[in-house]
C-alpha cells in the first residue's frame, strides 16, 4: 500500500495488479470446477482462503473483504456484484 499526500489531501492506493491477477485466477477456477464454484458462491471467504488445486489467491484485505461479503446464487451474479464493488475488473 502506498500513501501519499497531494495538495493537502491524503490518498491511499492498493496494489491492484496483484488483486486483479488473483481475482481472474479465482474466477477461472470457478468456471472450470463446479465444486469450487459452489464453494465460492456459498462461502466465498473460505474459497479464497483454501485456494484451488494447490493455487492460492493472495489479495489485499480490502479485496478479500469485498469478495467474502458477496452473496450470489450464480457465478454470473457473483461477477456482477464483484464488479459493482471493484469496478476496475
Amino acid at each position: 500500500m502506498i500513501t501519499k499526500t497531494i495538495t493537502g489531501r491524503t490518498i491511499t492506493t492498493f496494489p491492484v495488479a496483484t488483486d486483479l491477477n488473483s481475482i481472474r485466477r479465482l474466477l477461472v477456477a470457478a468456471v472450470i470446477d463446479p465444486v469450487f464454484c459452489a464453494c465460492l458462491l456459498k462461502t466465498p471467504g473460505k474459497a479464497v482462503r483454501e485456494g484451488f488445486g494447490g493455487e492460492d489467491f493472495p489479495l489485499t484485505n480490502n479485496a478479500y473483504e469485498v469478495i467474502a461479503s458477496i452473496r450470489a446464487g450464480t457465478l454470473t451474479e457473483f461477477i456482477y456484484l464483484l464488479d459493482e464493488q471493484i469496478p476496475i475488473l
